[in-house]
């Protein structure tokens, strides 16, 4: 049987997000399309328990790539505009490194998770790598004996993002520290590690909230 990924509509839809892309300004790394068209078909016949063919054939219209990449193009226009209105802000030393450490286990659950069916749940690897690196990099630019750090805009916005989508994936519990399927106590230490997590999450909203007014 042909592979979904080989047959002539699969492939027009593909190239029909790609060019509805491009015709919108937008830059597409080669191959998203593709991998979120196959990853939908998958999921769409396992959960109605019909063949990968027919679910393409049955669910997928034929404007689907446009539909898909104006959505995108749209979503990634709706994000620059947000990172470039956050500004750089003062952040509490021992807050900065705690959004480090919470970022860290958030890679870590990501790298376990990543074979689940849920994975990556939503969340950007490149984004919250580029956030725990931005933040070391504040850390280590700042005075010794200092209270407070100066962190760019886009860093934030990445933290806070990548720490809401780890937080909502071990609520719902998609993500665990051991997805084995038998108990080791992961639930837990889950449940430990969510605790932390939005101890970070409010903390940061709190600080970010008080810079806010000062410059008001």
């Amino acid at each position: 049987m042909t592979s979904v990924a080989g047959t002539r509509k699969f492939r027009a839809l593909v190239e029909d997000f790609a060019s509805t892309a491009a015709d919108l300004g937008c830059t597409i790394v080669p191959g998203v399309a593709a991998a979120e068209l196959e990853a939908r078909i998958s999921a769409l016949a396992a959960q109605l328990h019909i063949t990968e063919q027919t679910a393409l054939r049955t669910y997928f219209d034929d404007d689907w790539g446009r539909k898909m990449a104006s959505d995108l193009c749209r979503q990634l226009a709706e994000r620059e505009a947000l990172v470039d209105a956050e500004h750089g802000r003062e952040l509490p030393v021992g807050g900065v490194a705690r959004l480090v450490a919470g970022l860290g286990q958030a890679l870590l659950y990501f790298s376990v998770n990543e074979a689940s069916v849920d994975a990556p749940g939503g969340f950007s690897v490149k984004d919250a790598s580029e956030a725990v690196t931005g933040l070391g990099l504040a850390l280590a630019a700042c005075s010794p004996g200092a209270v407070s750090v100066h962190v760019d805009g886009n860093i934030v916005v990445w933290a806070r993002e990548a720490l809401q989508v780890f937080s909502d994936n071990l609520e719902q519990h998609r993500w665990s520290s051991c997805p084995c399927g038998e108990e080791h106590g992961q639930d837990k230490t889950d449940a430990a590690v969510l605790r932390a997590v939005r101890q970070d999450q409010r903390h940061l909203a709190e600080w970010t909230a008080e810079d806010s007014a000062s410059l008001s």
